[in-house]
């Protein structure tokens, strides 16, 4: 069952709360969780919720009243890290329900029809929960998916390095989804057809900015960080206003959406860490030099998915950063590429050992092998 809208008058206890959707206070919900009794719903009113996102799915009766809600304070500590091959299987079905929303979305604009908010409410969550659990694997897999369509893909990815970087901001959860929204929607405009898929991405907002507005109950940030997310800092790009009115969840959609396009996998211009230091170049002029020193530590200089050449010439996927020692990530080798033959897959962890170091990026087509055979 898919998530839904409920008022704060209509919520009843036992319901599993994902996100505040509406407040006149500032109260951040870290982790979902239930509301066990009518107190702490009470509370929640008194601090100004309005509207939540619930998951029906996930109800239970209660049957102790006196039971303390869990978990609608702010958390002080993130949650273990789960083990890479234990995330995978929930990253991978997070990521095909996002695939499946987003084609949705995108056909509901190509026919003139409205966005079901409730449904990009219920990705985002489920975006921003796997990157809360081991962002590795869904940077990973989301860098070795391939789509046809290439908006579809290119939005996708976006939200996938947004929830990451959002994550690693430390930013409250609402925040973190609304921009995990935002990277999802910015070039919703360019579905309309194939005229806008090819137009310059300002040139494609009013359009996105458009269709947004026949959704009710989008949160106005994100139409906001949309409108401004081809502006510099040097007030030229589109709309030209100055520095201080360009909001932070612009320039990080900026960072996000440049990066993206030059390493995206249907068509890469640049490998990461080309693509890394050309974005460095347009520092501080267009972009936030802060942010994106930020954003490149996030996702790594090799990130989760990228195919590199190690030292002797062996092939290798990287599967986890080394937030300490970012040039030395875990990785596993498959093909030598000198001698042009397969040899047995093993994982390495690049900063335990003397003899490897990588040498460089490489585009596995080159080598006429699909990266998903050596998953």
């Amino acid at each position: 069952m898919a998530y839904q809208e409920v008022n704060i008058s209509d919520l009843q206890p036992g319901s599993y709360v994902v996100q505040v959707l509406q407040q006149s206070g500032d109260i951040v919900v870290k982790h979902a969780g239930w509301v066990r009794t009518r107190q702490a719903i009470e509370i929640l009113r008194k601090k100004g919720v309005k509207v939540v996102l619930i998951d029906p799915d996930k109800a239970i009766t209660t049957e102790a009243p006196t039971a303390p809600a869990e978990p609608i304070t702010p958390a002080e500590e993130l949650p273990p890290r789960v083990l890479f091959a234990d995330e995978w299987p929930r990253a991978e079905k997070t990521l095909l329900q996002t695939q499946r929303v987003q084609r949705q979305m995108l056909d509901a604009v190509r026919s003139d029809n409205n966005i079901d908010l409730t449904l990009v409410h219920e990705v985002s969550a489920g975006l921003a929960e796997s990157i809360s659990r081991n962002q590795d694997v869904l940077l990973c897999l989301n860098r070795i998916a391939e789509q046809s369509d290439s908006l579809l893909q290119h939005s996708i990815s976006c939200a996938v390095y947004m929830a990451a970087f959002a994550r690693y901001l430390n930013l409250p959860s609402h925040k973190v989804q609304s921009l995990i929204t935002a990277a999802l929607l910015h070039d919703i405009g360019k579905a309309i057809g194939p005229d806008y898929l090819q137009m310059a991405d300002h040139l494609a907002i009013p359009a996105s900015l458009n269709a947004l507005q026949k959704t009710a109950k989008l949160a106005g940030e994100v139409s906001l960080w949309i409108s401004q997310h081809c502006a510099h800092l040097d007030g030229s790009g589109v709309p030209k206003i100055a520095t201080r009115q360009i909001e932070k969840g612009s320039r990080m959609l900026a960072i996000v959406n440049s990066y993206e396009k030059l390493t995206a996998s249907l068509a890469p211009k640049l490998g990461p860490l080309a693509a890394s230091r050309q974005l460095l170049e347009r520092t501080p002029h267009q972009l936030d030099a802060e942010l994106l020193q930020l954003f490149i530590k996030c996702i790594g200089i090799y990130p989760p998915g990228s195919v590199v050449k190690l030292s002797s010439g062996k092939l290798a996927l990287v599967l986890e950063n080394n937030a300490k020692k970012p040039l030395l990530p875990k990785v596993k080798v498959f093909y030598h590429s000198v001698h042009q033959h397969h040899i047995p897959p093993k994982i390495l962890d690049l900063s335990r050992q003397q003899e490897e170091q990588i040498d460089s990026c490489v585009d596995l087509k080159k080598f006429g092998l699909d990266v998903k055979n050596y998953i």
